[in-house]
């Protein structure tokens, strides 16, 4: 697992994931090899766009707390392996967790739902955090 992505909240290492894939603000490019770890703006890319910044990076591996069907069809095409890691975890101790072989994988679509945790607590779509 030389290069993993991972869809977060801020451009920081010890940021949590996002709870919504292809909404994502920041995507973190992790070199498991040399340590150098790449933010990248997603500037709302959607799935595909996602799996696309992943691949052109040669992510081998991606980690995310949700993923629609799709996206996660896109992922698969471009032989990138999936996996769902929790949303309250910093990406450090997740990149730590893929290491060890302890992730969950993403064999099924975990389209982002009405509730989920995120940085200030459970919520449902209608308290106003999430749009859409």
């Amino acid at each position: 697992m030389p290069t993993v992505g991972m869809t977060v909240l801020r451009p920081d290492f010890g940021s949590p994931l996002s709870p919504h894939f292809g909404l994502a603000p920041w995507l973190l490019i992790y070199d498991t090899e040399t340590g150098q770890k790449d933010f990248e703006r997603s500037w709302l890319l959607m799935g595909k766009g996602v799996v696309d910044e992943f691949a052109q990076h040669r992510c081998t591996d991606a980690v995310c707390s949700n993923i629609g069907p799709g996206s996660l069809e896109i992922l698969r095409a471009a032989g990138i392996r999936a996996s769902y890691g929790p949303g309250d975890i910093p990406a450090s101790e997740l990149v730590d967790r893929l290491k060890r072989g302890e992730m969950e994988p993403a064999n099924e679509a975990r389209p982002h739902g009405h509730e989920h945790r995120s940085g200030h607590g459970r919520h449902r779509k209608s308290s106003g955090c999430c749009r859409g």
